[in-house]
């Protein structure tokens, strides 16, 4: 940030009675008017949550709290700043019946602040001696340290597009074909995100329609956080460390452990086989791989399709064939030659979701 810049930042107690937080909604709102031109957020402990979902435990009737909250930051034209971490942010400490727990404290930001600070976002961390969350605020750490890429479509359309990618793809990289494509790849990325960067920042405009839809239509995501597992064995376990060991535990003798080969005849599948394919079409399957092959596989492959983790989409490969396709198409078929694939390249990303039921309070990561 500029040294001649300035922003304000305004830190709030929510009282624990409705009408006296009314004074609070009203101190916003006039706040707001003075800070209509200058980047501000509002963050600290409101004492008021937004949605049901914000609650786990036996709570007293919320209705008008929640929309009176609701109604004061809307009239503010404040929106949530992205957050990470616990969702609830208060516990009353309680091991009873009568735990409850609750999103009480959060960060808000006015679009000049969005404007001004696309990335920036902050972390609910765990209670330790109080029992509210401490909120750590994160600046621009994409713009530092790159971030995660993705590549937008609509750059495929610029009339740079092309000579920026033949400047990277002329040169020579000496290894087998994948690594020369996966190296050229990870060049081209700087290229696209200042062209994004020139482009106005379309990533900050779309979040901030977003952030005001979600203002218009006050949706929100329910997030859960798993408090208990059961074993193979049956066992329940409740501490953190034990759920996350079962979770690898399982998904390693899923996928990595040993199976049980049993040998099968397969004249005892017939009867049940609609269609056994004919010698003549199981020589087709056998046909090697073609050049044509892969670029008609390419080209099947949905524009709007979501990226892999190196965050290129397959538009980018169909508008750019003329320039990469030769150098693509060989690294494919040498795959299919040698069998060998970069780890880089055979990687994907997992998220586990887990199930709801109402024996705990979950949370969605």
């Amino acid at each position: 940030m500029a040294d001649n810049e300035s922003v304000i930042i305004t830190v709030v107690y929510g009282v624990s009675e409705v009408i006296d937080r009314r004074n609070l909604w009203t101190a916003l709102e006039t706040l707001a008017q003075q800070c209509s031109d200058i980047p501000w957020m509002v963050g600290g402990d409101f004492n008021a949550v937004r949605d049901l979902n914000e609650v786990c435990g036996i709570s007293g009737d919320i209705r008008m709290a929640t929309e009176e909250f609701n109604a004061g930051i809307l009239e503010a034209g404040l929106i949530p700043l992205p957050m990470q971490g616990e969702w609830f942010t208060w516990h009353n400490c309680s091991t009873s019946m009568r735990s409850l727990w609750k999103r009480l404290d959060r960060i808000l930001i006015n679009d000049r602040w969005l404007a001004r600070f696309p990335s920036a976002y902050y972390h609910s961390l765990t209670p330790r001696t109080s029992d509210h969350s401490p909120l750590v605020l994160h600046g621009d750490i994409q713009q530092h340290n790159g971030g995660m890429f993705r590549f937008d479509n609509y750059l495929a359309h610029s009339p740079e597009f092309i000579h920026n990618v033949q400047n990277i793809w002329h040169h020579e990289i000496v290894g087998i074909p994948m690594y020369a494509v996966t190296r050229k790849l990870k060049a081209l990325k700087p290229v696209f995100r200042l062209q994004r960067r020139n482009k106005g920042d379309l990533t900050m405009n779309v979040q901030l329609a977003k952030g005001f839809l979600d203002e218009a239509q006050q949706l929100r995501r329910v997030r859960r956080r798993i408090l208990q597992i059961n074993d193979e064995n049956g066992f329940t376990h409740t501490d953190l460390g034990e759920i996350a060991h079962e979770f690898v535990s399982y998904y390693q003798n899923l996928l990595g452990g040993t199976r049980r080969r049993l040998s099968v005849d397969i004249r005892y599948l017939r009867p049940w086989a609609r269609h056994c394919i004919t010698d003549e079409e199981a020589n087709q399957l056998l046909l090697p791989i073609s050049a044509d092959d892969v670029k008609q596989a390419m080209f099947d492959i949905a524009d709007d399709k979501a990226p892999g983790p190196d965050g290129y989409s397959s538009r980018f490969f169909k508008a750019a064939w003329p320039v990469v396709g030769e150098e693509v198409t060989r690294a494919v078929l040498d795959f299919f030659s040698t069998g060998k694939l970069l780890k880089q390249i055979n990687s994907t990303i997992l998220a586990l979701i887990p199930k709801t039921t109402s024996s705990y309070c979950a949370k969605l990561t």
